[in-house]
């Protein structure tokens, strides 16, 4: 299973970057297109030319950050399908992924004022939450509780 999903991951790392891509190219050179995030939604023609930096910027951040998951997502799983479960290195590679959640989370913060930023007219209310900052910080957590695990495996396998 660890084998299936760790394709997986590889793919959708893969369709990451293309979208990615094709979103940079929208964000810069677009003219009838518009970036949708959530409820947000930035049409191209309407932004200047630094509003669209700052948005290539954002999508490049996000997809960096998605990527950066599914990195260290993928190598969990390569240590899983080799049966090193609670090991050192399985739980840095927790550890990792729980960070990229933070990471998302403080984007989905900086996505969610992007339009007071980019906007003539911004809205007056915007929709923010702080659920990935949660799930990372409690991802982080059980990598600790791993780390303990992968030593206490260490010193009873020292000891039989």
């Amino acid at each position: 299973m660890s084998i299936l999903l760790r394709a997986a991951c590889t793919g959708f790392a893969a369709l990451v970057v293309i979208v990615a891509m094709v979103a940079i190219v929208v964000a810069l050179v677009g003219r009838m297109t518009s970036v949708n995030y959530g409820s947000q939604i930035f049409v191209i023609a309407q932004l200047g030319r630094p509003a669209r930096l700052i948005l290539g910027l954002l999508v490049v951040a996000t997809a960096g950050v998605i990527l950066k998951a599914l990195y260290h997502l993928r190598r969990l799983l390569d240590n899983y399908s080799r049966r090193e479960i609670f090991t050192a290195g399985s739980a840095r590679q927790i550890r990792q992924f729980g960070l990229s959640c933070v990471l998302w989370g403080v984007l989905k913060v900086v996505w969610a004022f992007l339009p007071l930023v980019l906007l003539k007219n911004p809205p007056r209310s915007f929709a923010g939450s702080v659920d990935a900052l949660v799930m990372g910080a409690v991802i982080v957590g059980i990598s600790w509780f791993a780390e303990m695990a992968a030593n206490l495996r260490e010193e009873s396998d020292l000891t039989i």
